[in-house]
């Protein structure tokens, strides 16, 4: 079951596009600003589209998340501070002072993090008193955001969650979901807006899946708003994104004309740079931010393409017969990626922060293993009676070390209770890539993974169904287990960056 993709908004910015109407430049605005100074924004356009022309709210918060998520991303891959990588936009908005900037600003007042957000909204309000009008959308924009509802589909094994949050601003109404991965340290591994009309329909088909497998292995439950803000907002803030891959033309015939705009943005940037009108500390790091923007879009199509990572589905934008703003398909195949994660960050961190602050553990308690706990549990595992009947106790222990050690490192929640997930990734990705093993021992691999399934399963308590449907992940991970180990990449890394088991069958 996977949640129907609400469709982000795509923006036009063809020649005689609605609400391009331009004011006369107030007296208070400086007149040396150079002409080309709104090219650059015209060339931003190409990209995001132009926010004065959406329909709602929530299309100009998708807008502004999707900019502020490129600029976001463009920082990582420029060794900067992520969170610092919007500081100085505010400044260079509220220069050019045009009704473009001016709905820019006030998307920011709503998404950006709250530093940026009451400096947006300030620079808003000075605009808007030198008769730099605000967009159609931005009354509506003022409404209080409300949270709805909240669920978490999860399993006992604590492998990941799929949380599901429901918000509405005005006549918006849009849920999110975040699926976190607790076998990749606790990032969101995968996201999707959806329509909250379609969330009884997504949890009737959970419910249903659940019927048909194993009793007591997942669960649904309700959340409320401070529980969800503790179990994802973490996890948003630690996850980045990924590197960019070389691919060209993932887009059909878009790139070109993309590559125009960004090409003019990223001259404009350095040419501007340089004029003496401009010289403050804010605008320099506000075109070096943008200019690694132009970068990062020339770079692949993973960049920040506009709101959902491309100009509509195949390549399409508004100009080709797709909607130009958001909407909910009713007749479009399921996305398998999710939407752009970085795209849609701003915004969910912006909804997050209106909901209570999670409540501490009493005292200040700390529950967890650390590796002076090892010793003790391993003697647990070995003695347990799963243990007993296999030979070479002294490879048994070594390999029971490796999965609680790599356990400690790599994933998110405690050892020694592991789920298909993590199973698979200690399996086929870190025991390949770390651990150097002869034949002997590489044969109780599989043995010691299985009895480590059914002694942490009766440890923890859970039923016999529980068990066995573990045992057998276990065992179609080990098919996969041969390929794996033999891989090039991780032969080389486990030889160079491993460490070489002691224990030996004599």
């Amino acid at each position: 079951m996977r949640p129907k993709p609400r469709r982000q908004p795509h923006h036009s910015s063809r020649p005689g596009a609605p609400n391009r109407r331009a004011h006369p430049p107030s007296p208070s605005r400086q007149p040396e600003l150079p002409p080309e100074f709104g090219q650059l924004f015209d060339a931003l356009d190409e990209v995001y589209g132009d926010p004065r022309t959406v329909r709602t709210p929530l299309d100009a918060e998708l807008w502004a998340s999707a900019f502020l998520g490129g600029l976001w991303t463009a920082a990582l891959q420029q060794d900067d501070e992520p969170e610092g990588a919007e500081l100085g936009l505010v400044e260079v908005l509220e220069l050019v002072g045009s009704p473009r900037t001016q709905a820019v600003l006030c998307a920011l007042a709503s998404v950006a993090s709250p530093e940026v957000a009451a400096r947006a909204a300030e620079a808003s309000e000075r605009l808007f008193h030198k008769g730099v009008r605000r967009p159609d959308w931005y009354g509506a924009a003022l409404q209080q955001v409300e949270f709805l509802e909240a669920w978490s589909v999860s399993d006992v094994f604590a492998d990941g969650e799929l949380l599901i949050a429901a918000f509405k601003r005005g006549k918006d109404r849009y849920a999110f979901t975040a699926t976190v991965a607790n076998n990749a340290q606790g990032t969101v591994v995968e996201v999707l807006l959806v329509d909250p009309v379609d969330l009884p329909d997504i949890l009737g088909e959970i419910r249903a899946e659940f019927s048909e497998g194993p009793e007591g292995v997942f669960s649904l439950d309700r959340l409320d708003a401070g529980e969800l803000r503790r179990r994802l907002e973490p996890a948003v803030r630690e996850t980045l994104v990924d590197e960019e891959d070389d691919d060209e033309d993932e887009y059909g015939g878009e790139g070109e004309d993309e590559d125009e705009g960004l090409d003019q943005l990223e001259q404009l940037g350095e040419d501007l740079k340089d004029d003496p009108s401009l010289q403050t500390e804010a605008v320099d790091e506000a075109f070096a931010e943008l200019d690694a923007l132009a970068a990062l879009e020339h770079s692949g199509p993973d960049g920040a393409h506009g709101p959902d990572g491309a100009h509509g589905p195949d390549g399409a934008d508004g100009a080709d017969g797709t909607e130009p703003h958001g909407y909910y398909g009713e007749d479009e195949e399921e996305d398998d990626e999710g939407d752009d994660f970085a795209a849609l960050r701003a915004l969910m961190l912006s909804r997050l922060a209106v909901l209570p602050e999670p409540a501490e553990l009493p005292g200040g308690a700390d529950f967890g293993y650390d590796l002076d706990d090892l010793p003790p549990l391993l003697d647990e595992f070995t003695s347990a009676e799963e243990v007993r009947g296999l030979p070479h106790p002294a490879i048994v222990r070594e390999w029971g070390e490796v999965f609680a050690r790599l356990g400690l490192t790599e994933f998110a929640g405690d050892p020694p209770l592991y789920g298909p997930e993590k199973f698979d990734t200690l399996i086929n990705v870190l025991i390949p890539a770390r651990v150097n093993a002869d034949d002997a021992q590489l044969e109780l691999l599989e043995p010691t993974a299985v009895a480590w399934a059914r002694w942490s399963t009766r440890r923890f308590g859970l039923a016999e169904q529980v068990c066995d449907y573990l045992v057998e992940a276990v065992g179609e991970s080990f098919e996969d287990f041969p390929q794996s180990y033999a891989d090039p990449v991780f032969t080389m890394d486990r030889h160079m960056f491993g460490f070489t088991m002691q224990s030996s069958a004599d």
